[in-house]
């Protein structure tokens, strides 16, 4: 088993990571022309322990999605290598970047948001891009899902989507694990010779890693739920398009490992609201991150933990794929 990265991957990194690092910028100071900002709360704000909690201290765009999706869009547009399932992936992807920064600016329903998601769901599985089958890793060959399997990828899709957007909360955390689980997928899809995947999952890592320059503490931008939510959107669908390619569905494996963290408090917050009788996407301040902060813990090693967790998951995943598969 060798490792196989090609001159397309490598080209597509470097040059979605230099267009972060000049967009992001500009993001920011669009951001803050059209007033799509964080402003710090204050202590007297009655909604403060209710709420999810602002962290920044000063007012702090929050468009460096935009910027994100630039970035990665450049190199794998000029990639010619796009099956019909991708092309279904990136609508997809549209959908959710404008749907969610039309949230950013005006504050949109939940009810509204899980209608964009679920559009933006429905187009992928639409394109091919589906859970079909299972391995059997005892007996041999595959458990067939049939509609099962439609369900389950609608719910997979919806779920990360929402996922990376609940870790959204502390300087550089929502980057940072993203990119660690994109570094995953890239390795294993490297590992495995999936050239294509390789190359959109490198322009992502380094459009990623461009922006979280700015947004490492302190933070001078966040993504935004259109960041937040395109960057879940695309782990999720690319981690079933990365099934369809394999004989077994060990990028599934890598990925259910790598995203633990946002699986974790995903299954959290829904027991949580559940138990107050409140609607699974009312926010809050009840996640991981803020209780550690209320704890007196720094968003740095809060960051740091996170990244180490993550990057531990991920360790595992690739060994179950990569070794105890073939």
């Amino acid at each position: 088993m060798h490792l196989i990265v090609t001159h397309a991957q490598l080209w597509s990194f470097f040059v979605a990571l230099m267009l972060s690092l000049v967009l992001t910028p500009l993001s920011m100071r669009l951001g803050l022309h059209l007033g799509i900002t964080d402003k710090p709360a204050q202590a007297s704000d009655s909604n403060l322990k209710t709420e999810r909690r602002r962290v920044n201290q000063v007012i702090t765009p929050r468009t460096g999605g935009i910027a994100i999706v630039l970035a990665f869009m450049v190199p794998v547009l000029f990639f010619n290598a796009l099956t019909p399932q991708l092309r279904g992936i990136f609508i997809g992807g549209a959908v959710i970047f404008i749907g969610m920064l039309l949230d950013d600016m005006f504050d949109i329903p939940p009810v509204l948001k899980l209608l964009i998601q679920s559009i933006a769901a429905v187009i992928v599985i639409a394109s091919g891009v589906r859970i079909t089958a299972f391995t059997d890793f005892f007996r041999g060959g595959f458990f067939h899902l049939g509609t099962a399997g439609i369900i389950l990828t609608y719910f997979w899709i919806v779920g990360i989507t929402n996922a990376m957007n609940l870790i959204d909360g502390l300087d550089g955390l929502a980057g940072g694990v993203t990119a660690l689980v994109l570094l995953a997928m890239f390795f294993f899809a490297a590992f495995k010779g999936m050239a294509t995947m390789g190359v959109i999952l490198s322009a992502l890592l380094g459009a990623v890693l461009g922006f979280l320059v700015f947004n490492y503490n302190p933070a001078r931008v966040f993504l935004g739920d259109a960041g937040s939510e395109f960057l879940g959107f695309m782990i999720s669908t690319l981690s079933v398009y990365g099934a369809l390619k394999l004989p077994t569905t060990v990028m599934f494996i890598v990925s259910i490992f790598a995203l633990g963290i946002p699986i974790a408090e995903t299954i959290s917050s829904i027991f949580r609201r559940a138990v107050r009788h409140q609607s699974p996407m009312k926010a809050d301040n009840g996640h991981f991150h803020y209780r550690l902060l209320f704890r007196g813990w720094s968003q740095r090693r809060i960051t740091m933990l996170y990244y180490l967790v993550t990057f531990m998951l991920c360790t595992i995943g690739l060994l179950i794929a990569l070794v105890g598969v073939h």
